[in-house]
């Protein structure tokens, strides 16, 4: 069996290379030629892949791993987000697929239907099976490469653009150069940004650059965030871990085996800390354990870290040269988060000094033995959780997260390609002293309302032709509330759609209309600003992302006459539900006072005006309203 990275020691060693940054100036023609060349077969770049073929382009989609989907497929399956109402647009399709698949292999009422929680959730190898059943319908279009790591750069004689790429297949040991007209970096650490020569970022900021409460550095103690007393930037990681797939079912539970170079003393501190009653269980989908046990369909459990818990499986302060590293390097950092993790649940399972009813209960547990069934059970993903950040067009801060003037809702965006919805939340970034120690540094959790995110984020300064949908152009702060699955595949339709734009107009990413972009995703069902009560099977849909994205909803609530309160959770865990007064209530019948006010905001005039102010006098719902001012406003461009 393949273990988890032996594919990246085989193929270091034939190089016998470092991963060193070689750009040149393009004088090689190339062995293939596309209209647009991905790099990153996570699921963002899956999306920048599917959203650009379907408008016809011919688009390669170049893959390092032997695996596509990223973590969504290399054990992280519990999907990090809060309210449904964020999700739209390719992953809502992924996740409509995962709930079909459930129902017809288990049937409609099924446990595994309930236990995907409308498609959120699903087993590792059920999300492979998907991705490739997405790819598969547009093959005429899409080109997959797995196996194939970056080599080197070609620019054009300006050094504006790229020309083709350079990749190691490491099946063959062979070099192979792909050409193209437009490239979009998808990849967890940013590598074809970095190799190309664009601006990026490794750490963290000082608390005076962007003015963020949460930057430099911050103690969690006791319940409590402590604001440390400098706030100075340094070269800190947010913590990595893997996320094991385990289960409880006898039936398919593969127990953990010694790691050969188990160390026992390493994780004594978890015995006494057990042993003083300190946490409840070891698996538990709540925080009071020593594995957080996130269920999934089939007995299976997406197993990561605990935030701000005296036990933690992330091996912090031990990733800093991940991002800038070798591939021997990164590799190295890999092995030893992948051997603390083994050893760690091996030491709950089998030491004399772990209590007897800690221990049996750890016992209960095992890898799952269908998934990663050519990796020995074990996740073939490291959880990146931050690398590099580019320095783009915009950079996205903690201020982003905050509240706009005298309004519930948060900074608005009027060129706004996404939204997100999720805390600030760092896993940490140092141990203090014993890697078990109370107070971790770095942890920080802040949940704002929900938030849009500017299509600069995602566009570098530095070439008029390459997109980035990961590694976006953000703050350590800023990126902790965009670092999901859900956000960067949203980032990654955007960017295949200005990609296309980009392509069929012979434009700049630079000079591509945001409002193009904008209503082709609405078109998609992609969302640009959070509505809770019209979703994308609604008639009303594309009006409301329209106006919602240009500020019609920022004071629909008056501040002072509504009182915010947290949205209840739903099944138990950390989804909840809908955030409150992020409503239109398009049934409702609008006023006078709220539709001169909308009218007001576009500016209209001559005979635009005439028709908008006609629609007062017809007594419309909200809805109808903003789908009769949607089409007077389209009519005029067309």
């Amino acid at each position: 069996m393949l273990e988890i990275g032996s594919y990246m020691k085989i193929s270091f060693c034939i190089l016998g290379l470092l991963m060193t940054f070689h750009v040149t100036a393009s004088t090689t023609s190339a062995d293939h030629d596309f209209d647009l060349v991905v790099v990153g077969a996570t699921f963002s770049g899956m999306a920048a892949a599917i959203n650009s073929a379907e408008m016809g382009h011919r688009v390669a989609l170049v893959e390092e791993y032997p695996h596509i989907g990223g973590l969504m497929t290399g054990g992280l399956s519990f999907t990090d987000f809060l309210s449904y109402e964020v999700l739209g647009g390719t992953f809502a399709d992924y996740m409509q697929r995962v709930e079909k698949y459930y129902q017809k292999k288990y049937g409609a009422d099924s446990q595994q239907v309930k236990d995907c929680h409308s498609g959120i959730h699903a087993e590792p190898h059920v999300s492979m099976e998907i991705f490739h059943q997405m790819l598969a319908e547009y093959e005429n279009n899409i080109v997959l490469y797995t196996l194939h790591r970056i080599e080197s750069v070609g620019l054009n004689a300006e050094k504006e653009a790229l020309e083709n790429i350079s990749f190691r297949d490491l099946r063959r040991n062979t070099l192979v150069t792909f050409g193209g007209k437009f490239f979009i970096d998808a990849t967890y650490e940013g590598d074809l940004a970095a190799r190309a020569g664009v601006k990026y970022v490794v750490g963290r900021e000082s608390r005076q650059q962007y003015g963020e409460v949460f930057a430099g550095k911050i103690y969690f103690e006791n319940g409590r965030i402590l604001i440390g007393s400098t706030g100075e930037g340094d070269s800190g990681v947010q913590g990595y871990n893997f996320r094991l797939i385990m289960t409880n079912d006898p039936s398919n539970r593969v127990m953990v085996k010694k790691p050969a170079n188990y160390k026992r003393e390493t994780f004594l501190p978890t015995a006494e800390i057990l042993k003083k009653g300190l946490i409840s269980n070891v698996f538990s989908e709540g925080r009071d354990a020593v594995l957080r046990a996130q269920m999934i369909p089939n007995r299976k459990a997406d197993i990561n870290d605990i935030k701000n818990s005296p036990v933690r499986i992330a091996l912090l302060g031990k990733n800093y040269e991940y991002p800038d590293g070798t591939v021997e390097l990164r590799e190295k950092i890999i092995d030893e988060h992948k051997q603390h993790i083994l050893g760690f649940v091996y030491f709950l399972q089998n030491d004399p000094e772990i209590p007897d009813k800690f221990r049996t209960e750890a016992r209960s547990w095992g890898l799952a033995k269908d998934e990663f069934v050519d990796n020995g059970n074990f996740p073939t993903r490291l959880y990146i959780r931050e690398a590099r950040r580019i320095v783009g067009q915009y950079v996205f801060t903690e201020n982003d997260v905050r509240l706009a003037p005298n309004s519930i809702r948060t900074k608005q965006h009027s060129d706004a390609i996404a939204i997100g919805d999720y805390a600030l939340n760092c896993h940490g970034i140092q141990a203090q002293g014993p890697l078990y120690k109370s107070i971790s540094e770095g942890d920080y959790g802040h949940v704002p309302p929900p938030f849009q995110i500017p299509l600069g984020v995602i566009t570098p300064k530095e070439f008029n032709n390459l997109l980035v949908s990961v590694a976006v152009s953000a703050s350590h702060v800023g990126f902790s509330a965009l670092r999901l699955e859900p956000t960067w595949t949203a980032l990654g339709q955007a960017a295949g759609i200005t990609a296309h734009l980009c392509l069929k107009n012979n434009i700049s990413a630079r000079d591509v209309v945001p409002e193009d972009v904008q209503n082709l995703l609405h078109k998609k069902g992609a969302k640009t600003i959070y509505v809770s009560d019209v979703e994308r099977n609604s008639s009303y849909f594309q009006a409301v992302q329209y106006f919602g994205t240009k500020g019609f909803f920022h004071h629909l609530y008056d501040l002072d006459s509504v009182e915010l309160t947290a949205p209840k959770s739903l099944y138990g865990t950390q989804y909840r539900e809908a955030f409150p007064f992020h409503t239109v209530e398009p049934a409702r019948r609008i006023d006078q006072e709220l539709a001169d006010y909308w009218i007001n905001l576009l500016a209209l005039k001559g005979q635009q005006l005439k028709r908008a102010q006609d629609l007062i006098n017809r007594r419309l719902s909200r809805g109808d309203f903003l789908v009769e001012l949607f089409d007077i406003i389209n009519h005029s461009k067309h």
